[in-house]
């Protein structure tokens, strides 16, 4: 017997309160609003499709394979249960201090078989609260009529509704966000980007569309330290939240998505090798700033970036196969692997050096070239100005703004005589 069957046998009590939700395809709801009802606990079970812990289940999979959900007091619910509490353990003290204090404040979503779509953290809180006290507990909670075999669109455009386009309580993890946009658009092709975009509220479709792009960049950095198949690759992705990925890749997704480069494909290997062998060496400094160094002194100077493929060409390849012998499984290989391989740690050794003198020349080249650089900026400024733009200007203003351009004259009057000499 499912939850709804039980409600309508008088089973579970309503609260008296109700949550609204705009779902498509349900009947006979025309106001959107929805009765809360209060179901014990050991009816229900975690949602393994949740986006925000997606990643860190897969990471659990890739040792202890899958588990088949379970309601009540489950060894899948416990493993989830740790999952949830390990994601973000504040908000969960804080969820739990508030149940405690007030009860439960914000109803959960779940479906007729007890799969929790919304609340994972307020049933975790429970859960714990339950655990503690010896005291049953109950989670108020929406009973969806969805089948989440048939129903998997509309289930996961409720779930962006309400975790991102309604509250956003607490943030997606940059890796999980990333991972969930890729896994709904392509993967599972649940959803096209401008139908993703209209479940989570977002304004436009630029940052779903950078999300894919930093996926596939993802991919193939994974693909680099760990070679596989695509969809292994997929699996693999709590990897990137592991070596905490998202801001270096962040830092040079947009300049290498924009090279016109014919070596395009070869300097983005290269640069996503570099970001290995940062990890790998132990990070001296942060790789995010690491990222920001190359693509700012070597990848946007195209005077260094002609001389950096010639420079590390050799170390990339060494570096590869060396990780094609011997994938990575968890971010502590990384390092294990190169602290093993004396041959492996000499290329990286190499490649960090030889990327170093191209960056310190980049460094170098745009102190010198500075001045140049700051009269660019100001011919582009002046450039953009039209006699339009002082027709406002008050008869004082307009006097000023005349003795502005005099002492420009004068300065580039003495700035020529000198360069003339």
């Amino acid at each position: 017997m499912n939850l709804l069957e039980r409600i309508a046998a008088g089973q579970f009590k309503k609260t008296g309160a109700v949550k609204k939700l705009s779902i498509s395809g349900q009947p006979n709801n025309t106001n959107n609003t929805y009765e809360v009802f209060s179901i014990p606990l050991d009816y229900l079970y975690y949602n393994d499709q949740n986006g925000r812990i997606n990643t860190a289940y897969k990471q659990y999979q890739a040792s202890h394979g899958r588990i088949t959900p379970e309601a009540g007091n489950s060894e899948y619910n416990s493993i989830f249960q740790k999952l949830v509490y390990e994601s973000n353990p504040q908000a969960l003290k804080d969820t739990l201090q508030s149940i405690k204090e007030k009860t439960q404040q914000e109803p959960g979503v779940i479906l007729p078989d007890g799969r929790v779509i919304d609340g994972n953290r307020r049933f975790t809180a429970l859960r714990m609260y339950q655990e503690d006290s010896g005291i049953s507990k109950n989670f108020e909670t929406v009973v969806l009529s969805l089948d989440s075999r048939t129903d998997k669109k509309t289930i996961k455009e409720l779930e962006l509704d309400l975790q991102l386009g309604q509250e956003a309580r607490v943030d997606y993890d940059p890796i999980d966000r990333i991972f969930n946009v890729y896994d709904t658009i392509e993967l599972e092709k649940l959803m096209t980007v401008e139908e993703y975009r209209n479940a989570s509220g977002a304004g436009n479709t630029r940052g779903i569309n950078r999300d894919l792009r930093l996926a596939h960049l993802i991919l193939r950095f994974l693909n680099l330290v760990s070679p596989g198949s695509h969809d292994e690759q997929a699996d693999k992705f709590y990897l990137a939240r592991e070596l905490k990925l998202d801001g270096p890749i962040e830092e040079i997704e947009k300049t290498l998505s924009s090279m016109e480069d014919s070596d395009k494909e070869s300097i983005t290997d290269a640069v996503l090798v570099s970001l290995a062998a940062e990890k790998a060496s132990g990070e001296q400094r942060p790789s995010t700033l690491v990222m920001r160094d190359i693509k700012t002194n070597i990848l946007q100077k195209p005077d260094i970036l002609k001389y950096y493929l010639d420079a590390v060409d050799d170390r990339v390849d060494a570096i590869s196969e060396a990780f094609q012998e011997t994938p990575i499984k968890s971010a502590s290989d990384l390092k294990a692997v190169v602290s093993a391989d004396t041959e492996l740690k000499n290329q990286i050794d190499k490649m960090k050096n030889s990327t170093n003198r191209l960056v310190y020349k980049g460094k170098v080249d745009s102190k010198r070239k500075r001045a140049l650089s700051i009269l660019q900026d100001i011919e582009g400024k002046l450039d953009e100005l039209k006699p339009a733009d002082f027709a406002e200007l008050t008869t004082d203003e307009n006097y000023t703004a005349k003795e502005v351009l005099s002492e420009i004259n004068d300065i580039l009057f003495k700035l020529k005589r000198d360069l003339n000499a």
